[in-house]
């Protein structure tokens, strides 16, 4: 392979690259814990769109209520991850095997 096709490769990756990263950013999930009383909304760039809080979640205990926001947020970036995976494999077309390292 010649230096001009390795160029045109890199461009079709970083074209690909950028393809992947806009639909990421356009993600959202959704984490829950403790039976959908506590729900979160993460976008792709992992920032915190909204919480939710049933009133009957925390019964006036605060540790309670902490780790259901604990839950529910690792909830949501576990979510996210799989689905980013999913999304930048799809779109970046990795030869069979290849993982992203992210």
């Amino acid at each position: 392979m010649g230096m001009f096709d390795k160029m045109k490769e890199a461009k079709n990756m970083y074209s690909n690259i950028k393809k992947a990263q806009n639909e990421v950013n356009k993600i959202k999930v959704e984490g829950v814990a403790a039976a959908g009383a506590v729900k979160i909304i993460v976008k792709g760039n992992h920032q915190v769109v909204s919480i939710n809080i049933d009133n009957d979640a925390h019964k006036g205990n605060k540790k309670i209520l902490e780790d259901y926001l604990v839950a529910a947020c690792n909830d949501a970036m576990n979510k996210l991850e799989k689905e980013t995976k999913e999304k930048m494999g799809n779109i970046i077309n990795l030869p069979g095997g290849m993982k992203l390292p992210f």
